[in-house]
């Protein structure tokens, strides 16, 4: 517990070993260390070099034999600043980093992400929608591949109040989502793709072994989306 919690300040699982057997034996030799941590010396020493950077230990030389020992634990306390310091500076540059990403965004009309944190990113970015959002295909796959994200995702569409129309296979019926309208289409219309429309976006999320999200933000084929869940919406049934 203690050597994770230390992983929190900065300190590599390595490092944290060592330094707590240090904080124990006192000054001490590397076969010690190696001994008291379970660590192999090659990596000992690896770790008391990181640790020596971070200024958490000391090395003397006694009776011409090399020794090290642990410095106060108080300078943890420092590395914690420093690592807020440092997290900080980072937050501040964000609005920056968030005004190119939109002007970029002017620039480009088609994005493609990959893998579950991208079809993530596209799903959560979909919460910022001014408009309803509009859903068919896939059988509701998201709950499949996102089961503990999925939650938290509708959660939040509630918390912000965006409305859903969705026109679902009727393999899934009964469901029932909050702010949420379901028309039902016959079992043989089956998709492994999740087609979200809104905000002038349409998002193509390819529910595949990989996933694949594709998010095409033009005016004509987000009519044209619209266009056809509307007609999907007056076929399908309650």
């Amino acid at each position: 517990m203690k050597s994770e919690q230390l992983e929190k300040a900065g300190l590599s699982p390595n490092e944290s070993k060592c330094y707590i057997s240090l904080l124990k034996l006192g000054a001490t030799s590397v076969n010690e260390i190696s001994r008291a941590s379970g660590i192999h010396r090659v990596s000992v020493y690896d770790a008391l070099r990181g640790l020596r950077e971070k200024g958490l230990i000391s090395q003397i030389t006694k009776a011409n034999k090399l020794l090290f020992e642990a410095g106060t634990p108080e300078r943890i306390l420092e590395l914690i600043k420093e690592k807020e310091n440092s997290l900080n500076e980072a937050r501040n540059i964000v609005p920056e980093l968030l005004s190119e990403f939109k002007s970029a965004k002017d620039k480009e009309d088609i994005y493609s992400f990959k893998g579950i944190s991208g079809i993530k990113t596209v799903l959560f970015e979909m919460l910022n929608s001014k408009t309803e959002v509009l859903d068919f295909g896939a059988e509701h796959k998201i709950k499949e591949f996102l089961p503990y994200d999925y939650k938290k995702w509708d959660d939040e569409r509630v918390k912000r109040k965006l409305k859903m129309r969705i026109v679902a296979n009727i393999k899934i019926k009964p469901t029932t989502l909050r702010l949420t309208d379901i028309k039902y289409i016959p079992s043989e219309f089956t998709s492994s793709v999740s087609t979200y429309i809104y905000d002038g976006k349409v998002a193509l999320i390819m529910w595949v072994e990989n996933p694949l999200a594709t998010v095409i933000e033009h005016p004509s084929v987000y009519q044209s989306y619209k266009n056809y869940f509307d007609l999907l919406w007056k076929i399908a049934k309650k």
